[in-house]
């Protein structure tokens, strides 16, 4: 008599079968199998070092503020910082920026103001002055003075320096309140 065939052998094809179509015929991946994650910090270093590098570049300039009102002479401050700037220029590859008066309005003023400086720096040993300093806007947009004067006063209006948690935390006004 013959014998059948073992019912584990019957499933064992359909099943061999099956496993094949789900994996099918796949060619070995030539790159990357997966997107592998950045070392820690290597996206963000990117970011806060250009970051940095703007506001290297912002030492650079002067601003309208550090001239003694619509001269080309500069306030006490700006005397220490055009002298920083003399120090560190050999080593930076940023420009000194004059800040240009608003909207362009006083070109005459803004050239006599970046002659100065240029002056100035070459007087302190700076090699190529003439070439780095230039008269653009500021990096940074600056407050007109009721602008500044409203930031100062909702400090206080806010509940101290704290912002609007020093309410709460012991500023003015208690927690209960």
């Amino acid at each position: 008599m013959l014998r059948s065939s073992s019912p584990c052998h019957f499933l064992s094809i359909p099943t061999l079968f099956m496993v094949t179509v789900l994996v099918g015929c796949k060619a070995p991946p030539t790159g990357a199998q997966y997107d592998r994650p950045f070392p820690l910090g290597a996206v963000s270093d990117v970011f806060w070092e250009t970051q940095q590098a703007n506001a290297e570049a912002a030492d650079f300039t002067f601003y309208d503020h550090e001239f003694r009102g619509d001269t080309a002479e500069l306030a006490p401050g700006a005397k220490r910082h055009l002298e920083s700037v003399a120090l560190r220029l050999e080593h930076v590859p940023f420009p000194v920026v004059i800040e240009q008066s608003n909207h362009n309005r006083h070109p005459e003023l803004d050239q006599s103001r970046r002659t100065m400086i240029v002056e100035s720096l070459v007087r302190m040993g700076v090699q190529n002055a003439e070439q780095r300093v230039v008269i653009a806007p500021a990096f940074t947009e600056g407050y007109t003075a009721n602008e500044g004067a409203g930031a100062y006063n909702s400090l206080f209006n806010q509940g101290g320096f704290g912002g609007g948690a020093g309410r709460r935390f012991g500023g003015r006004g208690a927690f209960f309140r």
